[in-house]
This record gives C-alpha cells, structure tokens and sequence, in this order.
C-alpha cells in the first residue's frame, strides 16, 4: 500500500470521530484543551488499535460483523444524539457527549467500527498492519483534536441551540453509517 492511498483511507476513516469532536467542541463547557487531548488520544486510539484487531480477526469475523456493525454503531451514536437533543431543552450539566470516561469509550467504539473493516482489509491484502495503524491512529488523533476547536467557533455562531446541533451531528453520523 503506497503512502499517499494510506493517508487517503486515514482521512476517510477519521472523519466520523472528527465530527463527533466538532459536536463535543460545540457543547463543551469546560476546557477545550482537556477534550481536545481526550478526543484526540481515545479516538486516536481506537482507530488504530481497531485495525490492528480487525487485522488480527481476519476475515472469518467479518462476514458476521459486517452484517450488525453499522446497526450497532448507528444505536449508539442515534441513542447518544437524541439523549443530547432532548436534554438541551432541559437545565442540565452542560457537558459534551464525551466529556465523561464512559460515553468518550462508548464513542471511541462507535466511530472505530469502520476502522476494524479498514483492518480486516489490510490482512486480506497481506500487508503487515502496523505503519497503517500508526498513521490511521495519528490522523484520526490530529483532525479529533482540531475538530473541538473548530465546534468551539461553530459554538458561537449557531447560540443556544448548539446542543441540539451537536445532537443532530451525532445522529446523522450514525445515519451516515447505517446507510453508506
């Protein structure tokens, strides 16, 4: 696999966790670079260490994960995005969907499914999956870590009802995986 075909794949994986942090990024009330890092070092994380246990699984896993992955992901992050939704019309804390421990792995999971299949690939291609895991992890990290500060500047613009924008990302994310 050439380098530039795998910085293209990182993009194309990353871009799920990218919006989930421009969602965290737009409801976040504390400081935007602690969500930030934990953004960038879960979501990093998971991308990377997915494909190195899609890889691992081989294609004997894929057959059945193909059929419940993007169902399971789309439950999480619709479930995640309505509860966002619902709560933005109530006094509530204030936190962004992945400001606490357990929803930030819940998300890390969610937005990683793709990764596992990018993983499985890459063994049936007989390539080695380390390099492509460190860049698929660096990516993700890097564009994680920008995307809370560019939902900061979204933030702003759209008021009160960030929540609610944050809700509908996380949503259409999950809608995006389902169907495409």
């Amino acid at each position: 696999m050439q380098a530039p075909e795998l910085f293209i794949i990182a993009i194309g994986l990353a871009m799920d966790a990218f919006a989930v942090s421009v969602s965290a990024g737009i409801t976040t009330r504390r400081s935007l670079a602690k969500t930030g890092m934990l953004a960038a070092a879960v979501f990093g994380g998971f991308q990377g260490g997915m494909a190195i246990l899609g890889w691992y699984a081989g294609s004997a896993v894929s057959a059945f994960l193909a059929g419940y992955g993007p169902l399971i992901a789309f439950l999480i992050l619709a479930g995640i995005g309505i509860k966002m939704i619902y709560e933005s019309r109530q006094e509530g804390t204030g936190e962004s969907p992945i400001e606490t421990v357990p929803a930030l792995m819940i998300m890390g999971i969610a937005t990683s499914i793709d990764a596992l299949f990018a993983g499985m690939g890459i063994a049936l291609l007989g390539e080695t999956v380390l390099v492509p895991a460190i860049i698929i992890g660096a990516v993700t990290a890097i564009l994680s870590f920008a995307g809370v500060f560019a939902g900061r500047r979204i933030g702003h613009l759209i008021g009160e009802y960030a929540e609610i924008a944050g809700g509908v990302i996380l949503v259409a994310i999950g809608l995006k995986i389902l169907f495409l």
